[in-house]
Order: C-alpha cells, then structure tokens, then sequence
C-alpha cells in the first residue's frame, strides 16, 4: 500500500473554510477582551476571510455583522443551518 507523501505547501492547493460563530469582540465595548487581543483577533479574522473560498455563519446576525465590519458580499455567506 502506497501513500501519497504530504508536502509542506499542500495547504496552498486545499480550500480554506471559515466558520464564524461569534464577532461581539467588535460590536461590544464592554467586552472581556482588552484592545490588543481585540485588534489581534480582527487581524486574524480578515486574513482569514480574504483567503476563504466559503464563509459560514451561525446565525443571520453574524453575517449581516460580516457584512458590515468586513465589507464581504452577502453572496459568499452561508448561514449555517441545525
């Protein structure tokens, strides 16, 4: 049995999913988290979102706050169902 040796840019060729389930870091003030980890966390997020083939949301007021803090098309969301 043969198997296929990973390489290390095999992410490169993958899709990327990313799944959001929560963006109160951003509209919340009082929120737990400090304004570094907050800055730090909407980095990570818009990096993420920029490379994404498909974004899914937990509910509709994650995608409408995608769409409003993100600037990303309502056509590229898919809100996830139970």
């Amino acid at each position: 049995m043969k198997f296929k040796k990973r390489r290390h840019n095999d992410y490169r060729i993958s899709k990327r999913v990313v799944e959001v389930d929560d963006l109160s870091f951003l509209s919340d003030r009082d929120h737990r988290y400090g304004w570094f980890r907050r800055h730090y966390r909407h980095h990570r997020l818009r990096r993420a979102l920029k490379k994404a083939e498909k974004i899914t949301a937990s509910n509709p007021k994650v995608a409408t706050d995608l769409v409003r803090y993100y600037f990303i098309p309502k056509d590229r969301i898919t809100i996830k169902t139970l």
